[in-house]
């Protein structure tokens, strides 16, 4: 009789088997890193989802869905669209009108000839909503509120109207106290020169943080 024939050699199968968990591990790394990457991406890690500062990256936008568009002269929020200003004075900022006067309608205010020769009244309106966390007591915040006819440049102040009011704009209202989280209406009068409309619209100072700018119309 001839020998018993020898144990078959280990097949691929179970030579493959033995090696699966050396071969398996590289394809998860990638995963992991796809992983992190996505959750950065995403805003999935703290250091991802951190935005910008509003000195480096200009004010977010308002509204439910926030975000942290740059705003400035060459990209300024659509008329009527709420900012939210981030500075020393935190507020929301709703620009609700900007309405072209006549020298008839603002005769009661008295102003110096020097100062309405050659320019034409605008009647602006804006919403604030106080979100500094406190009550704040007459904030007048048209004072810091300027009517720009250029890109640039140092803009148009609010004309000082001394605590008085004409129908077409309340400027002459005592702001009074306005808690955290309230709004209120507040308008100014100013004085542009003839034939050169406002441009743009601009809250705030760059000595503040980065002022918030619109399109007039």
């Amino acid at each position: 009789n001839s020998a018993p024939a020898p144990p078959p050699a280990p097949t691929s199968a179970a030579a493959g088997g033995a090696a699966a968990p050396t071969g398996a591990a590289p394809p998860s790394a990638p995963a992991a890193t796809g992983a992190a990457a996505g959750g950065a991406a995403g805003g999935g890690s703290p250091t991802g989802a951190a935005v910008p500062s509003a000195a480096t990256s200009g004010n977010p936008i308002g509204g439910a869905s926030g975000g942290n568009a740059k705003i400035s002269f060459e990209s300024p929020l659509p008329l009527t669209t709420t900012g939210s200003y981030l500075g020393k004075t935190k507020a929301d900022v709703t620009p609700v009108s900007v309405v072209k006067g006549t020298a008839a309608e603002i005769a009661s205010y008295n102003f110096k000839p020097a100062d309405t020769a050659g320019k034409t009244p605008y009647y602006v309106t804006v919403n604030f909503t106080n979100k500094t966390g406190a009550p704040l007591q007459d904030e007048y915040f048209m004072m810091r509120f300027k009517v720009h006819t250029e890109p640039k440049g140092t803009g148009i102040l609010a004309a000082p109207t001394i605590l008085k009011s004409i129908p077409q704009c309340d400027s002459g209202k005592k702001p009074g106290t306005l808690a955290d989280g309230q709004s209120q209406q507040q308008c100014a009068v100013y004085l542009v020169p003839d034939g050169t409309p406002p441009q743009f619209l601009a809250f705030g100072s760059v000595l503040d943080t980065q002022p918030l700018i619109w399109k007039a119309s």
